[in-house]
């Protein structure tokens, strides 16, 4: 029979990925901030979310960036050459030339990493005085951010808390005792 029914594909996946060893010095979070920073262009990709572009507009496989404890890849695949080719170059453009190093790009950390934002008030912009805080107006902030919010969500899991209380515990005299991915009460010490 043969003919690779079912979805078979008998042609394999071509398979590239970087890796940098990233033990953190603290929990802030720094190997995971800059995961996604890389990501949000580079030189020759100068585009603001290049990731979500080749997510959407390539043949691959697998794409995704990934933060360990005292590591951080960046693993692409994909059954087309080409593609597979292209997805080596903005991958390898995105990591060793990123727009977030670039003076243009200061609003990269600040998207992933934490900031302020106001919270409150009506954001749809009918307020009569057009949503803008009046002199003397007392405003709320809070922290937002891409990895803020993401390990916010990782540490509200039981299970997870126990896992990094546990690491911390077993490793306490090593970069293993700290959250590579970020703690959310210490990500916003990071500056």
């Amino acid at each position: 029979e043969g003919g690779g029914g079912g979805g078979y594909d008998p042609k394999p996946d071509k398979v590239f990925g970087v890796s940098f060893r990233t033990r953190p010095e603290s929990s802030t979070g720094v190997p995971h901030v800059l995961e996604h920073s890389v990501l949000c262009g580079s030189r020759k990709y100068p585009s603001r979310d290049p990731f979500a572009h080749l997510l959407k507009g390539s043949l691959q496989t697998f794409l995704n960036a990934m933060t360990y404890p005292d590591r951080t890849v960046y693993p692409v695949a994909s059954r087309n050459r080409a593609d597979f080719r292209n997805l080596m170059d903005v991958y390898l453009d995105a990591v060793f030339h990123p727009r977030a190093v670039e003076e243009e790009g200061w609003w990269v950390l600040r998207q992933e990493g934490w900031r302020y934002d106001v919270v409150g008030g009506d954001d749809d912009g009918d307020e009569a005085d057009g949503g803008v805080s009046l002199p003397g107006e007392r405003r709320d902030f809070e922290y937002k951010g891409v990895v803020y919010s993401e390990m916010k969500g990782a540490y509200s899991d039981p299970e997870g808390l126990m896992d990094r209380v546990a690491q911390g515990l077993l490793f306490p005299d090593s970069p293993y005792r700290y959250d590579s991915g970020g703690d959310p009460a210490v990500i916003p010490t990071l500056t």
